[in-house]
């Protein structure tokens, strides 16, 4: 019996031991912010880890609008004349396919919700220098339909107010200005659409008669097997080359005699600088060996229009896989390049799959910076 006695007491002592243990570790995890309440990496979460509502309080204001080298669409926006409305920050920038893909339903939540009291602030923090230049940006504000106010961000100085690393990147504020929600990348939708109305809801608007967003998609992330792909050196991989880079150099490139899959290669004379590579003379040309369903190009013209013939699988695009930019001329499929911007070359409306795609261009000139798939 005494023995026994002496083994109980040692499970009770260890059970003790790994109870006290486990506090310890507890206690140091919420010093770290690594459980409680999701909140934005790096950035001060409330006191208490403060709950309202449904949602949690994640931070207790929101960050000031830094370094903004021009306000579209609106004056000059504060944190301060923002209190009282339910307000939206959405990072984007208007070549990536993710924004892209996402700015309808940004749009709709504004058409939908500005009269019940959310206000929906775009960053644009851009990617590529093309993307600094506000003409660029007003165009694409255009060709998207976006009304409500965008906040051009050409230093990076409200990313890091926020600590932001993400395209797109969004965060929701309540009428206090207390950040409630955040989301980073795509998809999700509906959830962000709900806290939305929550937080309008708690602001004492209605918008129970407000019908969800429902917008039709055939993009399948499971199915994109092919990663976005740049083609300057600074953030150059999957580069198949016979020959070294030429940083900031005119080259002559030739493609590899084998094909791998989601590797891309140059033909012609090209000068590949730190985001871009820029073709010194003609004929030259792109490709890559993707696994996807729709392929984009983003390009620019160089200030001039340069032609390109475009081909999948070794013969001119068929029409159910031709992307919007893509037009026919006496059976072949040209792209014409002109703005910088993301050119859509292959839309395969869902059908998925392995493809060799094949840019040739006609003139010198053109400048192509990323690869992206959907």
């Amino acid at each position: 019996m005494k023995e026994k006695s002496k083994i109980a007491l040692v499970v009770v002592l260890g059970l003790i031991v790994l109870v006290f243990m486990a506090w310890i570790a507890g206690r140091r995890a919420e010093k770290l912010g690594l459980i409680g309440n999701t909140a934005v990496p790096s950035q001060e979460s409330p006191k208490d880890g403060a709950v309202t509502g449904a949602l949690p309080v994640l931070q207790d204001h929101m960050p000031e609008f830094k370094g903004i080298t021009a306000w579209l669409n609106s004056a000059p926006l504060t944190s301060e004349s923002l209190k009282g409305k339910v307000v939206l920050i959405d990072f984007w920038t208007y070549s990536c396919i993710n924004c892209i893909r996402t700015l309808p339903y940004v749009t709709a939540w504004h058409e939908k919700y500005h009269d019940k009291g959310l206000v929906i602030v775009g960053v644009h923090t851009p990617e590529f220098a093309f993307e600094k230049e506000q003409s660029n940006v007003e165009k694409a504000i255009r060709d998207h339909l976006i009304h409500y106010p965008v906040a051009m961000d050409n230093n990076y100085a409200t990313w890091d107010a926020y600590n932001n690393q993400y395209w797109p990147a969004e965060y929701l504020f309540d009428s206090k200005g207390r950040l409630r929600h955040t989301h980073f990348g795509e998809g999700q939708y509906d959830e962000t659409e709900s806290a939305i109305r929550a937080l309008l809801e708690e602001a004492g608007n209605d918008v129970a008669k407000a019908p969800v967003t429902d917008i039709t998609s055939t993009t399948l992330f499971s199915r994109i097997n092919s990663p976005e792909t740049y083609i300057g050196y600074s953030r150059q991989e999957y580069f198949a080359s016979k020959v070294d880079v030429g940083r900031d150099k005119p080259r002559e490139y030739a493609f590899p005699g084998v094909v791998t899959i989601n590797r891309f290669s140059l033909a012609g004379t090209w000068k590949i600088e730190s985001e871009r590579a820029v073709l010194q003379k003609a004929v030259g040309s792109i490709f890559y060996y993707y696994d996807a369903s729709n392929a984009n190009l983003v390009m620019g013209g160089g200030g001039n229009t340069v032609r390109a013939v475009v081909t999948l699988d070794g013969k001119p695009v068929p029409k159910e896989f031709r992307g919007g930019d893509i037009i026919e001329s006496e059976g072949k499929t040209y792209v014409d390049v002109r703005d910088e911007r993301l050119y859509s070359l292959i839309d395969g409306k869902g059908n998925y799959g392995e493809h060799k795609l094949q840019v040739d261009f006609l003139s010198p000139g053109v400048e192509c910076y990323a690869f992206t798939f959907g």
